[in-house]
């Protein structure tokens, strides 16, 4: 702990120094961006596996049109093939593109995932192995669908439109006799086709909901299972998965962490349904142990007696991991807790067991640890081979949409709220870039110091309020302003702040360029505009020259 302190202490000492050095450069780099007027970056946005020499090729490939259209930056991830770097480098100044890299956006290691805590599981020792024996049972009743009146499967307490969107099957079974089936799910109201029921729960434990589901020609494929909040105000589960649109039965699983809860709601179905049909079968409910455990330091395990007596690993008990970790694999087999030679724990000894794991949000999204020093050390590795790679003219600080936040010892011994904890983040991780190449632009995406975007209470998991947020940003760190939405009402939130931004528009959706010209139009007072970046995730390029005339109207650039 006291080397995680130092490290802090150090951390601390170099923003000092480096909000010097903003005061210094800041000025300057507001002047010249006011001078060259609000189009002066003109940037596209790559987000593809640099690693990947033929994905840096696809990249090279559009500089010639990006150059024609008007473009003088490209932002891509720092992760480029070594062998590729300098063709990058070349092909990026004969069309006169700024390289601007992406950092920071996790850590290297599975084990620094942000961890939920599972608090005094209990296992039961037998032939010197502890295997997990739940001492409260979460049940679902009726998860395999047999029990039912008509249409009305009994045990499900809430049920949309039975025997016109939601059926029992007797026909197309998964297991048993009967399955759920849902179709002509565009005749409910509000295109809801769903069944829920309360669960019992015991508050931070790891739970996993197994269920098979068939699909037939549906559309959309937007098949959910939910674990909200008695009340139905909060979520506790935030997995989601993926079905295709015709596919056979198929098992899924999707892992939770109660958090504070004693129950919570199950939802099974679809909240805009369609066309097509679905079918699910063989549902249940069970609480887990140690599958996707974290170890590093601000996740600490512990495995004690019923009496209170703590047990140590290494003298007592095996070092406990998961072999086959993988935080974006949400189920395996759960691992056991093996005895060490010479152990005190006896025979039959009930034992509580604490430990943390990761949360998936959606399909695959994970968040890194935020306080971790090993992230930050992690970070200059990753600026520093950037810049022997490379040698951005900038660099975009990945930080956005972290959705799990401020639950590992390490985030709660540094006594913060999550907006205070980001802030403090973000500082430190401007500082390390300034540290590596103070030349260096430094940008970072909008939506976590937004007040009227991510910065708020309620965000995903994360534990606390994120208001606050955007007082880690220095003046010398530039806003990649994403929220197309509000076409331009939050940027004199950070106008006030002093802090340029680039408007990142297009999202794969304004083909034409209005969505870019009307956000421009509304932004037309706000200071510090200076520029917009043609920004999609799918790999759309098709629009790229029509919104680019948009986006940079009435100026002359090629």
């Amino acid at each position: 702990m006291q080397k995680a302190q130092n490290r802090l202490l150090s951390w601390n000492v170099i923003s000092a120094v480096a909000l010097v050095w903003c005061a210094m450069i800041s000025t300057s780099r507001q002047t010249a961006a006011a001078e060259s007027g609000r189009m002066q970056k003109r940037w596209l946005f790559e987000w593809r596996d640099m690693s990947n020499p033929k994905d840096v090729e696809r990249m090279i490939a559009r500089f010639r049109a990006a150059k024609a259209s008007g473009y003088n930056g490209v932002v891509f991830s720092s992760s480029v093939a070594r062998e590729k770097a300098t063709e990058l480098k070349e092909a990026a100044k004969e069309n006169g593109l700024d390289l601007v890299a992406i950092v920071m956006g996790g850590s290297r290691d599975r084990n620094y995932i942000e961890g939920v805590p599972v608090k005094d599981a209990l296992y039961v020792v037998h032939d010197y192995h502890a295997a997990l024996e739940p001492d409260t049972t979460a049940r679902m009743l009726n998860g395999d669908f047999e029990d039912m009146n008509g249409n009305k499967f009994r045990g499900w307490t809430m049920q949309d439109d039975e025997g016109v969107v939601t059926f029992a099957d007797h026909e197309v079974v998964h297991g048993g006799k009967t399955s759920l089936r849902m179709e002509n799910i565009a005749k409910n109201q509000y295109q809801h086709s769903r069944l829920a029921q309360l669960i019992s729960l015991k508050p931070f434990r790891q739970y996993r909901i197994s269920f098979w589901l068939k699909t037939e020609e549906l559309s959309p494929t937007d098949a959910e299972v939910k674990v909200l909040s008695a009340d139905g105000g909060g979520a506790i589960s935030f997995q989601t998965f993926h079905v295709e649109r015709t596919q056979d039965w198929k098992l899924y699983d999707v892992v939770f962490n109660s958090l504070g809860h004693t129950n919570g709601r199950v939802y099974l179905g679809t909240w805009n349904g369609k066309n097509g049909k679905m079918w699910w079968d063989d549902m249940r409910i069970e609480e887990i142990g140690l599958v996707n455990v974290l170890r590093r330091p601000g996740c600490p395990v512990m495995v004690k007696g019923d009496d209170g007596t703590v047990y140590a690993e290494g003298r007592d008990y095996q070092r406990i991991v998961d072999p086959q970790l993988h935080p974006w694999v949400p189920y395996h087999e759960q691992p056991p807790i093996k005895m060490a030679p010479g152990t005190q724990i006896k025979e039959g000894a009930r034992l509580r067991v604490s430990y943390y794991h990761p949360l998936i949000v959606y399909e695959d999204r994970l968040t890194s640890c935020l306080s971790e020093p090993r992230i930050f050390e992690d970070w200059e590795a990753e600026v520093r081979q950037a810049n022997d790679l490379l040698h951005p003219a900038g660099y975009l600080m990945g930080h956005d949409e972290l959705r799990v936040m401020n639950w590992c010892a390490a985030c709660q011994e540094q006594h913060m709220t999550p907006g205070e904890l980001l802030a403090w983040n973000v500082k430190q991780a401007a500082a390390i870039i300034r540290k590596v190449r103070p030349d260096a632009e430094i940008w970072v995406w909008s939506d976590m110091f937004d007040p009227m975007h991510n910065a708020v209470e309620h965000y995903y998991a994360v534990n606390g309020s994120l208001a606050g947020s955007w007082k880690g940003l220095d003046k010398d760190v530039g806003i990649m302003n994403w929220h197309g939405g509000l076409k331009g009402k939050n940027c004199k939130f950070f106008a006030d702040l002093g802090l340029r931004q680039i408007l990142s528009g297009y999202y794969d959706s304004d083909e034409d360029g209005s969505g870019i010209a009307e956000w421009l139009a509304n932004t037309k007072e706000v200071p510090g505009i200076v520029g917009a970046m043609y920004t999609t995730w799918e790999d759309k390029y098709g629009a790229m020259g029509k919104w680019a005339g948009k986006a940079w109207e009435g100026n002359e650039f090629k």
